[in-house]
């Protein structure tokens, strides 16, 4: 039986396949960083040589690939409240399958790339120390990318960290761990108590804090011990904010206690330490549940998690904190295609009345994340 999820995503694929307004030659991500015509030269040479894609052959060659994201994204689709999270998981699939020649996504507009270096240039402040300089430079702090020291606006405060200049477009665009469509909003709001999971240098938590206000709060986890030393320069140097945030040097799990392997990429540092090109570090692991019951805060308002593909796990080990307080979620999907209905699926079976909505705040395929909001708060 053919599902409504599984007759949109072949309609999709007919549509782009057939239409030459989807066919994009500025949508691959070298082009989106360095926008150029040499950038536009390998797609160009494609559409020379495949100038017409038959949708029937090619629905016949990736049967297989579609009856994946059929299985793994339908079920969400269905459980999905509103239609902007439908088509943005339609657009999601559609990308999987057929690639940046075929899908643009909504973050990328035409005018993305020169309001990033408007906002790169503005916001942009003078590094006095040349040993951060230095550090900043050779990418001391292991997160994979130059980072600059920006000045920028978060909820009214300003705030001085160290960064990149996507984030300033994303504060500015399309904003971090935020849902709006409609009459629907998942946010962090004034006086929210806020956790943080896989905070990485902390540009997020500074904006929670901004966004959670003087009488909020926000406690991190970052478990990378070099990244997290950018995360405590970026919290010491906002003071006022500073008050409002607290990290944990931890990865969070299931359960709490004793160390795991942690294999040290960058932001893509992640649990497990199977490939031996990789750095290992042993880390503490906690879980939710146990730092909220040592905090013994009054309540929990929002939790974000981007811990690279150790989703499930954490909210496994925040199960009691979800049915106590039913705090309003933002969780990353896109690091594991089962992730897109083990989520969902582990959330409804614990039965809180959650609704779902979904949001990509990426060019590309990385950064899909669900978004859970109480029956109450609807």
């Amino acid at each position: 039986m053919t599902t409504a999820f599984q007759k949109r995503l072949e309609e999709g694929i007919q549509q782009r396949l057939s239409s030459r307004r989807y066919h994009y030659v500025d949508n691959s991500y070298a082009y989106y960083v360095h926008p150029c015509e040499e950038n536009m030269r390998e797609d160009k040479d494609w559409f020379a040589r495949y100038p017409h894609i038959d949708p029937a052959a090619f629905m016949a060659a990736h049967a297989r690939e579609i009856a994946r994201q059929v299985l793994t994204k339908g079920t969400l689709y269905g459980l999905l409240a509103d239609r902007h999270s439908r088509d943005t998981l339609l657009l999601v699939a559609l990308y999987a399958l057929l690639g940046h020649r075929f899908v643009r996504f909504p973050y990328h507009t035409p005018g993305a790339t020169a309001r990033r270096q408007a906002l790169h240039e503005r916001c942009r402040v003078a590094e006095e120390d040349p040993a951060i300089r230095e550090a900043l430079a050779r990418d001391a702090f292991g997160v994979g990318c130059r980072l600059e020291r920006y000045r920028a606006r978060m909820a009214g405060e300003e705030v001085d960290f160290y960064g990149t200049s996507e984030f300033l477009y994303q504060l500015a665009a399309f904003p971090p761990y935020r849902y709006a469509s409609g009459p629907v909003s998942v946010t962090v709001r004034p006086g929210d108590h806020v956790i943080d999971c896989g905070a990485c240098y902390g540009d997020t938590a500074l904006f929670f804090a901004a966004c959670a206000g003087e009488d909020g709060k926000v406690l991190s986890f970052e478990p990378h011990p070099s990244i997290g030393q950018l995360f405590r320069r970026n919290r010491d140097l906002n003071p006022r904010l500073a008050r409002r945030m607290t990290l944990l040097p931890a990865a969070t799990g299931e359960t709490a206690g004793g160390t795991v392997a942690f294999s040290l990429c960058g932001p893509g540092s992640h649990l497990e330490h199977s490939n031996p090109r990789l750095q290992r570090a042993d880390i503490p692991l906690t879980s939710i549940d146990a730092e909220a019951d040592r905090l013994d805060w009054p309540r929990v308002d929002f939790i974000k998690m981007d811990v690279e593909g150790a989703e499930l796990a954490t909210l496994k080990g925040a199960e009691r904190t979800l049915r106590r307080f039913r705090p309003r979620l933002a969780v990353c999907l896109y690091h594991s295609p089962e992730d897109f209905f083990r989520i969902p699926r582990f959330l409804v079976e614990c039965d809180l009345g959650y609704r779902f909505y979904l949001e990509h705040h990426f060019m590309n395929g990385w950064e899909t994340v669900l978004y859970a909001l109480p029956a109450a708060a609807c």
